[in-house]
């Protein structure tokens, strides 16, 4: 992603995001500002958003879509409560990811491709590091909790799709984030071919 396009994003997220009003919000954007790579980082290795700056274009695409399922469906979320489910759903990522390279045979030669590894400081699964890392900073509804908790739905290993099912039934804003993801991962955003440079692959519903 274009350097002016990175400032954009982060710009826009910063603009929202300060207008939480949540005791610790202050310091949680200054530990994401100074302390992490939130706003370089990539969203995924090899799926949707695999290059730099990702992260933040894909929690602002979830939390925008999230915003507009939050009036159609008349859920009742608080402005703040969307910023905070949208926006921050996958904070789990921050230094998370690392820039390295690795070797793959194009056109008979062996050559280094650009490549995102993963360094999990702090394996404790996805949805719930985020509700811990948010929690260290701000307080939570148990709506948030939850929603954030399972925005994977069932595509993470340890889902409990009992436990999954409970958590929508009593609250239909985490099935609301999670398709709001899954919209802004399969049909806003794309993927970068490394094979191929200047191929941009939009991504297959199918996967």
């Amino acid at each position: 992603m274009e350097n002016n396009k990175i400032q954009e994003n982060k710009e826009k997220f910063l603009t929202l995001l300060n207008g939480v009003q949540r005791i610790g919000i202050d310091k949680l954007i200054d530990w994401l500002g100074n302390r992490t790579d939130f706003f370089e980082a990539p969203a995924s290795t090899m799926f949707h958003g695999n290059y730099e700056g990702a992260l933040c274009e894909h929690s602002i695409n979830v939390y925008e879509l999230f915003n507009e399922k939050n009036k159609r469906y008349d859920l009742g979320l608080s402005e703040d409560s969307v910023k905070i489910m949208g926006l921050l759903h996958d904070i789990c990522k921050v230094n998370f990811y690392k820039l390295s390279s690795r070797n793959k045979k194009i056109d008979g030669q062996w050559r280094a491709i650009p490549w995102y590894d993963v360094e999990d400081e702090f394996p404790v699964g996805h949805g719930e590091k985020s509700v811990i890392i948010l929690m260290s900073y701000i307080g939570l509804t148990n709506e948030e909790k939850m929603a954030i908790r399972w925005h994977m739905g069932g595509y993470e290993p340890e889902s409990n799709y009992r436990t999954l099912s409970a958590a929508w039934d009593k609250y239909k804003s985490g099935c609301c984030l999670h398709t709001a993801d899954l919209e802004a991962s399969n049909l806003l955003e794309i993927k970068i071919d490394y094979e191929n440079p200047n191929k941009q692959i939009k991504m297959d519903l199918s996967r």
